[in-house]
C-alpha cells in the first residue's frame, strides 16, 4: 500500500490499515507513481500495488514536444512524471503556461490528470475532465497538455467571464484576466506577469507546510469556515464544472483531525480536495472509525520513537530531489515518503540509507528523516550486510608510526583506528602521521602519540544493515583492545566509524579532523555522516557511502577537487582528504596531482563498463561450448574455462579502444611508473565496474547461449536451471575484472 498527501493517508498512518483491508483491492495492480503528492486518496485502495515510476523526460532528454500551435492555444506532449514546477520553469521561457495546473507545483502532470485535478486556471477551464477535456493521457507515460500564451494578466476585483483564474486571497476574491482581454474590463487593479503570480501563489501553498500541521483542501458550493483550519489561498471553479464551486486550502493540527472528520460527516456538501465527487468505501470507513490515538503496529515496536517521528511526514514530495537513493534509483519507494509508506503499512524489508541528511534539510515539516531511515533496516528479519574491506596498512605507514612513537614517548598513547581508510585513503593515514610529526608539539588537548589498529571494521557496515548487535560486537572489540593496551582514547579518520563508536560504546571517540582542522587550507567536503556528527563544510554532496550500486542502479561517482573528511568520499570523488593534504611525496611515491593529466576518469570507467558488456555478449558461443563441459567437471570446471575467454575478449576490446588515445597512453605510462597510484587506480576502477547490475547481462547471455549452435543438445536442460544462472551471474561475470587484470591492460597500452 502506498500513501499520498491526502488527509485519509494521514489517518491510515495513525490508525493502521487493519480496519480498511476488507475494502481494499487485494490482487496485484500496476500503479504508476509520480511524487506521491496527490490529495485525492484514490491510491489507497490497492493493497498490493505493482509500482511503475512515471518518467520525467522523453528519451531524447526533452520535457515537451509541440503537437499543434493555434496562436493563443497550443497542444504539447509532456512526460507524465515531470513536475509542474519543472515544466513551468521551461515553458515560461516560451511564454507558455498549462491551461490548468495545480497551485502546489511539486506534483506531477500525470498525477494531476489522473485525479481530474483543478487549480490555477479553474475559473475558465474547471476540471481536467468534465464536458471539455483540457488535458488527457496519450499513453500511460505521455500527457497531451493544452497550453495558453497568457504571459501577462490584469487583476480585477470584479468577477468577469474573461477571467482565466479567480483566487481567494486574505478572504477576498481576486480575478486575473489575460491582458489580451484587458480592453473589455471596466475596473482594473493593475497588471502582473503570470510567472510572478504563479510563484507568489505556490509560495503561499508551501507555507501551509510545517509546525506539525497537515495541509488540506476542501471544495464546496460556497465559502465555508471550519474552526480547526488555518486558511491559506483558494480558488474558484466556474466553467467546465457541474456548478460554480469554491476551493480553499489550509492546514490543521494533527490533534484536530477527529474534529475535522466530524465536520465533514455533518456537512456532506463539503468534500476534501476538489476532484473528489463522493467518498469511496475506504474513505467512509476512515471517516467513521478514525481515532487520533496512534496505533503503533507490532512490527514497529523496536523503533517506536522513529515511527512517531515518521508520522509527521505529509507527503509534500520536497525531499525527493535531495534524496540520493531516489535520484539513483528513480524509485519512489526508496525515497523518504516511500519508505514511510512501507513502514506504516507493515513492511519490514528495508534497505540501508546513505545518511546524507540533505532530504532532512529540504523537509519543510521538520521531520528528522535521517534518524528514521537509519533504523528502518533493524526491522529486517534477515540482515543484508555488505561487508567493508579493511586491509592492513602499508610498511611505510608502520615505519612512520614507529617514528611518531619515538618522538612522543612522553605523551599518553592513543589508538588510531585505521579501519577502511586503509583501503579508501591510505594516503590520508600517512598524511595524518606526517601532521603529528610536524605539529604534534602544538597540540594541547590531544596527544600526538598514536598506536595504529588495522585489519578490523568499526561495525558501520552492520549498523546501516540493521545488525546493531553485530555492530556493537565490533565496537566492543575496539574498546577492549584500547583498554588492554592501556590507550587513553581513540582517534577515527572516518566520521562513520566515530558515529558508530559514540553510539554503541558508551564512550566518545575523537575525529582526527579535529586535531588538524585549523591548519587545513582548501574547500572542505563534509557530507553524510560527518554532518550527522555536526560537522560542516563548503561542499556537502553525498558520495553514497561505500556503495557502487544501490538496488541495481549505479551510484554516481565523480571527480571533485575538494578536501574530504570521509574516506568513502575521498575514494568516490578521486580526491585528497584533509589528512592526505599533509602527506609529503618523495621519490618512491608521487602524488596524484603530479602523476595525473587532464584525463576524465568517468570516461575511462564508461569505456571499461561498455567493453565488459560487449565482451560478455560476444562470448556467447564460447560460453556455450564450455557449458558442454559441465557434465564432465561440474560447475567449478565450467567456471574455470569460461572466465578466461571473456576476460581475453574484454582485454582485447580495451586495448583497441584505449590504445588509440595518445593522452591516455601517456597517462598510463606515468601510472606504470608509480606503483602505489597504479594499485589505487586499478582497485578503484575494478570495484566500480564490478558494481554494475549484471542481472540483465546474465539473462541476455544465457538467452544467447541457449540459441548458440555450439551448445550440445544434451546440455540444453542445464541452461534453464537456477544453478547455471547463479554460476554465470556470481562466479563468472563478477570475476572477469580484477585489479590485476586492469593493471595488465594499463601496462599493455603503456608499452604499445
Amino acid at each position: 500500500m502506498i500513501l499520498d498527501a491526502s488527509i485519509f493517508s494521514r489517518a491510515i498512518a495513525i490508525m493502521g490499515i487493519e480496519s480498511i483491508k476488507k475494502q481494499m483491492v487485494t490482487e496485484e495492480k500496476e500503479v504508476i507513481i509520480g511524487r506521491g503528492t496527490s490529495m485525492s486518496g484514490s491510491i489507497l485502495q490497492y493493497l498490493n500495488p505493482k509500482v511503475t515510476i512515471a518518467p520525467s523526460r522523453f528519451e531524447d532528454g526533452s520535457v515537451y514536444r509541440v503537437v499543434e500551435n493555434k496562436g493563443t492555444f497550443s497542444k504539447l506532449d509532456v512526460p507524465s512524471g515531470i513536475t509542474f514546477k519543472e515544466l513551468l520553469d521551461r515553458l515560461s521561457r516560451d511564454n507558455l503556461y498549462p491551461a490548468l495546473f495545480p497551485m502546489y507545483l511539486t506534483g506531477t502532470v500525470g498525477g494531476f490528470v489522473a485525479t481530474n485535478g483543478s487549480g490555477f486556471g479553474s475559473y475558465k477551464f474547471g476540471f481536467v475532465n468534465y464536458k471539455k477535456i483540457v488535458h488527457e493521457f496519450k499513453d500511460k507515460f505521455t500527457v497531451s497538455l493544452l497550453t495558453v500564451n497568457y504571459g501577462e494578466l490584469v487583476e480585477t476585483s470584479e468577477e468577469s467571464k474573461f477571467s482565466w483564474t479567480g483566487i481567494f486571497r486574505d478572504g477576498k476574491e481576486v480575478y486575473y484576466v489575460p491582458s489580451i482581454y484587458s480592453g473589455l474590463l471596466e475596473k482594473k487593479n493593475g497588471s502582473i506577469d503570470t510567472s510572478s503570480l504563479v510563484k507568489e501563489i505556490s509560495s503561499s501553498m508551501e507555507k501551509l507546510l510545517g509546525n506539525n500541521k497537515i495541509p488540506i483542501c476542501v471544495r464546496s458550493d460556497k465559502l465555508v469556515e471550519i474552526p480547526q483550519v488555518e486558511w491559506g489561498p483558494g480558488y474558484i471553479i466556474n466553467y467546465n464544472s457541474p456548478f460554480r464551486q469554491v476551493v480553499r486550502c489550509g492546514s490543521i493540527s494533527r490533534d484536530d483531525m477527529d474534529e475535522f472528520f466530524s465536520f465533514l460527516k455533518k456537512n456532506p456538501t463539503v468534500l476534501p480536495f476538489p476532484n473528489l465527487q463522493s467518498y469511496s468505501e475506504i474513505q467512509k470507513v476512515i471517516l467513521n472509525k478514525f481515532d487520533k490515538d496512534v496505533k503503533i503496529p507490532k512490527h514497529a515496536n523496536p523503533i517506536k520513537a522513529e515511527y512517531l517521528e515518521a508520522l509527521k511526514c505529509v507527503n509534500c514530495g520536497q525531499c525527493l530531489d535531495s534524496c540520493l537513493a531516489y535520484r539513483t534509483t528513480q524509485d519512489y519507494l526508496r525515497s523518504p515518503p516511500g519508505k514511510f509508506s512501507r513502514l506504516f503499512t507493515g513492511e519490514t524489508n528495508f534497505e540501508a540509507c546513505f545518511g546524507c541528511m540533505e532530504c532532512q534539510e529540504a523537509c519543510p515539516v521538520g521531520v528528522n528523516i535521517s534518524s528514521v531511515t537509519e533504523v528502518l533496516p533493524k526491522l529486517r528479519e534477515k540482515k543484508n550486510v555488505t561487508p567493508i574491506d579493511t586491509p592492513q596498512v602499508s610498511f611505510r605507514i608502520r615505519e612512520m608510526e614507529r617514528i611518531v612513537e619515538g618522538k612522543y614517548r612522553n605523551k599518553p598513547p592513543v589508538m588510531l583506528f585505521a579501519g577502511c581508510a586503509a583501503k579508501y585513503d591510505m594516503q590520508g593515514i600517512e598524511g595524518f602521521l606526517q601532521f603529528l610529526l610536524d605539529y604534534g608539539e602544538e597540540l594541547n588537548t590531544y596527544s600526538p602519540r598514536v598506536k595504529i589498529v588495522d585489519g578490523s571494521c568499526c561495525g558501520f557496515d552492520k549498523l546501516i544493515a540493521g545488525d546493531v548487535e553485530g555492530a556493537k560486537a565490533d565496537v566492543m572489540k575496539i574498546k577492549e583492545l584500547k583498554e588492554k593496551q592501556g590507550l587513553r582514547g581513540v582517534y577515527f579518520l572516518c566520521p562513520e566509524a566515530l558515529y558508530v563508536y559514540n553510539k554503541l560504546s558508551g564512550e566518545q571517540g575523537v575525529l582526527a579532523y579535529d586535531l588538524l582542522k585549523d591548519k587545513v587550507n582548501g574547500t572542505i567536503h563534509a557530507g553524510c555522516w560527518a554532518r550527522k556528527l555536526g560537522y560542516s563544510g563548503e561542499d556537502k554532496e553525498c558520495a553514497g557511502s561505500y556503495f557502487t550500486t544501490y538496488h541495481g542502479k549505479l551510484v554516481q561517482i565523480k571527480n571533485k577537487k575538494v578536501l574530504t573528511i570521509c574516506p568513502f568520499s575521498t575514494w568516490k570523488f578521486n580526491t585528497v582528504s584533509v589528512y592526505g593534504s599533509f602527506a609529503k611525496p618523495d621519490s618512491t611515491r608521487k602524488s596524484a596531482e603530479e602523476t595525473s593529466m587532464e584525463v576524465n576518469e568517468e570516461e575511462i570507467i564508461d569505456v571499461l563498463r561498455d567493453a565488459l558488456k560487449n565482451a560478455i555478449l560476444m562470448s556467447a558461443d564460447d560460453v556455450a561450448d564450455r557449458a558442454n563441459s559441465w557434465s564432465v567437471g561440474g560447475k567449478s570446471y565450467f567456471v574455470l574455462l569460461s572466465i578466461p575467454v571473456i576476460r581475453k575478449r574484454f582485454t582485447n576490446i580495451l586495448v583497441q579502444r584505449l590504445g588509440r588515445n595518445t593522452d591516455l597512453k601517456n597517462y598510463f605510462s606515468k601510472l606504470v611508473n608509480n606503483q602505489i597510484l597504479l594499485s589505487e587506480k586499478s582497485s578503484r576502477w575494478s570495484e566500480i565496474v564490478n558494481g554494475m547490475n549484471f542481472d540483465v547481462l546474465a539473462d541476455e547471455l544465457i538467452k544467447r547461449v541457449a540459441d548458440s549452435g555450439k551448445l550440445e543438445y544434451e546440455s540444453r536442460n542445464l541452461i534453464n536451471k537456477p544453478e547455471f544462472r547463479s554460476a554465470i551471474l556470481d562466479d563468472v561475470l563478477k570475476k572477469i575484472v580484477t585489479p590485476t587484470v586492469i593493471q595488465d591492460i594499463i601496462k599493455n597500452i603503456a608499452y604499445m
